[in-house]
């Protein structure tokens, strides 16, 4: 990869798509990310796992999800499903480097889409982070 130090490998045959169009969550235990110093190699993005960290010493939340926007990490964001209310609760939204003009909607997609399967009526925000007023903005289009 350009501008890498470290060495690195790829399948034979395996070929290098043009362009990556994906928005996804990212679990925390999730393969893509789960070798901490390779994800930052590959999106230059630092991805903790706080949930053991106390928490007056976490920098992001307690479960946070990486959000993956095409070939970049976007924003994170740290989730609850509060299910006696039936919704998703976005605790924190945090805006990443690589973020785009279109980070706050088409996370928004990926949120409502993640209520959906857990079976949640909708999805709620607390105004915690940097991108939570874009987000939020996105959710009530």
């Amino acid at each position: 990869m350009k501008g890498w130090r470290q060495g690195a490998y790829l399948a034979a045959g395996a070929r290098t798509p043009r362009k990556v169009t994906v928005a996804a969550l990212l679990s925390p235990f999730d393969n893509l990310i789960w070798t901490r110093d390779r994800t930052e190699r590959l999106f230059g993005t630092r991805v903790r796992l706080e949930i053991y960290t106390p928490a007056h010493k976490r920098t992001h939340g307690y479960y946070v999800l990486p959000f993956l926007e095409d070939e970049a990490i976007t924003a994170r964001v740290d989730l609850k499903a509060d299910r006696q209310a039936g919704v998703l609760r976005v605790q924190a939204a945090w805006r990443e480097p690589d973020a785009t003009a279109q980070t706050a909607e088409r996370l928004a997609a990926e949120l409502r889409r993640m209520a959906g399967w857990l079976d949640l009526e909708g999805v709620a925000t607390t105004g915690r982070g940097d991108l939570a007023g874009a987000l939020e903005g996105a959710l009530a289009r």
